[in-house]
């Protein structure tokens, strides 16, 4: 499994960066949530967490409704936490993912090849965008040598990078939510591929994740309102999207590994995975919850100040805060 540094790095060398301790910061529709982590004898331990839910309607789809309010809630949180540096989420609304193959394993190659193609695969230019990518295992790719991609627009990067500064914080980097969730919920040494349900109040993301490397992604709104993830309806949506991104997955002529696993995060997840379990086509796929600890420590080692059922709308943030 290979990874490579986002481009957002062309903005702040990463040498002065990769040794600060950084929070990481999910800045969501929802609202904040954020993790900072502290070394250990047993890995790592939570120095400081924080939440504050967004009023309603204040952010859609990563698009701010009143500037003013949202400002005021970001400075105040900040401030309360004392947060300097940190790995800020980004919306996945804002955020293209294709796959392309590579020429090579090279990273400057890799890197020219794909800005040569962005303007195939998205309605941007290699100027007015940022990107990072990860290698494909070649399971998946049938052999082929196969980059996943991840591009979103320069602009709305600036902007948040300068809303940041405004309030003293300092980014060290950005990263869409399924590969953070990948990054905390997935052992590090894994092959398996995962399918994902991250469950918002208004929305939900079905993601499915191969040897840590997120090779799909999609996002569909929930049908009733802002606590309705258990109504009827939506189970049944959710439900119907799940089996019909692994019916997807499982028949594409270039995918070769089989869905092992469907792990559900996020708002009332424990619940919604209860509820569901019942009525989805798993085949034989285990479902079960993710655990967002999975690759900072063991609950055998440290017992987290965050409850089990919490820690399921943390596992963007507990993503975000592991090291660079």
């Amino acid at each position: 499994m290979m990874r490579h540094q986002s481009l957002f790095f062309r903005f702040f060398p990463p040498p002065k960066f990769l040794v600060m301790p950084h929070a990481g910061l999910d800045i969501s529709d929802d609202g904040i949530r954020m993790i900072e982590y502290a070394r250990s004898q047993n890995g790592f331990a939570i120095s400081k967490y924080d939440s504050e839910d967004f009023p309603e309607g204040l952010v859609d789809g990563g698009d701010i409704r009143d500037d003013k309010k949202f400002d005021e809630i970001l400075s105040g949180f900040t401030r309360r936490n004392r947060i300097r540096y940190a790995k800020v989420s980004l919306p996945e609304e804002k955020v293209y993912l294709f796959q392309t193959d590579i020429p090579s394993k090279n990273t400057r190659e890799a890197t020219g090849n794909i800005e040569f193609k962005l303007e195939e695969n998205v309605p941007l230019s290699a100027a007015d965008a940022v990107f990072y990518f990860d290698i494909l295992p070649r399971a998946v790719t049938g052999g082929a040598l196969r980059a996943s991609v991840s591009v979103a627009p320069k602009s709305f990067v600036e902007k948040l990078v300068a809303r940041l500064r405004s309030m003293d914080v300092m980014p060290v980097a950005f990263e869409v939510a399924p590969k953070s969730i990948a990054k905390a919920i997935v052992p590090s040494s894994s092959d398996e591929t995962i399918l994902i349900v991250h469950i918002m109040r208004h929305k939900m993301g079905v993601y499915i994740v191969s040897g840590g490397v997120v090779c799909f992604s999609s996002t569909i709104a929930l049908s009733s309102g802002t606590v309705g993830v258990m109504e009827k309806a939506n189970i049944d949506d959710l439900v119907r999207e799940v089996n019909r991104v692994r019916d997807y997955w499982i028949t594409r002529p270039d995918a070769h590994s089989d869905i092992g696993h469907i792990e559900f995060v996020g708002y009332k997840a424990d619940a919604v995975e209860r509820a569901v379990k019942p009525k989805m086509f798993g085949g034989g796929s285990k479902v079960s919850l993710g655990d967002a600890w999975t690759n900072a420590f063991s609950v055998d080692d440290y017992i987290p100040p965050i409850s089990s059922e919490d820690s399921l709308q943390y596992t963007v943030a507990a993503g975000l805060a592991l090291p660079l």
